[in-house]
């Protein structure tokens, strides 16, 4: 769900600052209309009663807008006085919104990602919530999950409100265990029992892998590692890289050599032309996001779900958007009302369940929204992934610090370069970029 920004902070700022100079000017250039000193005097007019037009909020957001249409008819009739305009951008969605916000035309809502969120944070771009969620006496903020309900706060301000997340888990395929005579594993595994399961199962010269490969190229995923590990990406207050620590290039070098290899996990060359290896039923395990379950819950073999097998922590990788209102929105009364709804428990659940996905309040996710009728899978672990998991980092400066570490775990997992050679100047290098920031 997380993307690099195109525009840093500062040039965004840079572009408001220009945008809002040009609009002084154009003022100050505009003539001025006198009223007329001659003429009839004004006649009085009946009194008409007209019925107010209803607040226009507009909601911009990056997933399909289809997912919104239910808790929009179910906000129409709670609020007749509002109405909702959805505005899906489905394509180079953080260009556009930076862009919106340098040229201060944001929509009156918005749904951002993590790095997002706290960049127009950081910017005083978007409103302070807490006063809103004060002011809300039936809002509850102790039945959302503490890692998502934390994240977008700085210095006590609450820039944004999650509402339906993702997280990583393991995926097993259960007839490529029988075929081998593997037994299922435990909850409790971790990476030396993950990969002596996939050498047992791997028969490469049939084209079938123990697990689908490295995710080359998603700086993202490979971050889920590290944490694993015992290691992390950034300090608290991301003005230091830490992907130059031990537990980061251990970590790194473990599963690069794995995939080196191309026994458990095919080459990317030996992976061509094959399509998602896992679905295909050509690799026995895979690490990935809980959108899978769409797609397997059709698959014609099967399958379950474990965490993630760890290393020294209990760690995964989560994604999810944060819904702002800009400081630009008008009527940010009106706003804060459908913020609240789609964030509350109704609309939450309107969207999760429409998107099979869980939801940052646990009282949603009672309710199961991801699992599907007639599986015999475990879906308990989707929601313990929000327990134990991280979210995806937003660091400062976000594009050219993760260009560097991007380029560097490429290096790494293609075989180009050895973690120990190549980390600690690359942690070096994006942390002087966050300091830039």
């Amino acid at each position: 769900m997380a993307a690099d920004s195109k525009i840093s902070r500062r040039d965004f700022l840079r572009l408001a600052g220009m945008t809002a100079a040009s609009a002084t000017v154009l003022a100050a250039c505009a003539p001025v209309i006198q009223p007329s000193a001659v003429g009839p005097a004004p006649q009085e007019s009946p009194e008409v009663s007209l019925p107010k037009a209803p607040v226009e909020i507009v909601y911009a957001f990056h997933d399909p807008a289809d997912f919104r249409k239910e808790a929009v008819e179910l906000f129409s009739e709670r609020f007749p006085d509002i109405r909702i305009t959805l505005q899906q951008i489905p394509d180079e969605f953080p260009t556009k919104i930076f862009t919106m916000a340098a040229a201060g035309t944001l929509p009156d809502v918005v749904r951002v990602w993590e790095p997002m969120v706290l960049d127009f944070g950081r910017a005083n771009q978007v409103i302070d919530l807490q006063p809103f969620i004060d002011a809300q006496p039936d809002f509850n903020a102790e039945d959302f999950l503490e890692n998502f309900y934390d994240f977008p706060v700085i210095a006590g301000k609450r820039y944004g409100i999650a509402d339906g997340w993702n997280g990583h888990v393991a995926y097993y395929n259960k007839d490529l265990f029988d075929q081998a005579g593997v037994s299922y594993p435990s909850e409790e595994w971790d990476w030396d029992d993950y990969v002596a399961i996939a050498r047992q199962i791997s028969r490469p010269e049939e084209r079938i892998w123990g697990d689908i490969g490295l995710y080359i190229g998603w700086l993202h995923w490979s971050h889920k590692l590290v944490w694993q590990n015992g290691g992390r990406i950034y300090n608290d207050d991301y003005t230091e890289c830490l992907m130059g620590s031990p537990e980061a290039i251990e970590a790194l070098q473990y599963w690069a050599d794995l995939q080196q290899e191309a026994v458990i996990m095919p080459s990317p060359a030996q992976a061509e032309g094959l399509g998602n290896l896992f679905q295909a039923g050509r690799a026995a395990m895979q690490r990935v996001g809980t959108w899978e379950i769409g797609a397997l819950a059709e698959s014609e073999f099967a399958w379950d779900l474990l965490p993630e097998p760890k290393r020294k922590e209990r760690r995964t990788l989560l994604h999810t958007a944060f819904n702002v209102i800009p400081t630009t929105t008008r009527d940010k009364e009106s706003a804060w009302k459908w913020l609240n709804f789609i964030v509350g428990p109704e609309g939450q659940y309107l969207y999760v369940k429409k998107n099979a996905t869980p939801g940052t309040r646990r009282s949603v996710n009672e309710k199961m929204p991801w699992a599907r009728e007639g599986l015999d899978v475990r879906w308990e672990v989707v929601p313990q992934a929000g327990e134990y998991g991280i979210l995806v980092p937003a660091p400062p400066n976000v594009g050219e610090v993760e260009k560097i570490l991007g380029d560097a775990v490429q290096a790494i997992f293609l075989g180009r370069a050895k973690a120990a050679d190549i980390l600690p100047e690359a942690a070096a290098k994006a942390t002087e970029a966050l300091r830039q920031a």
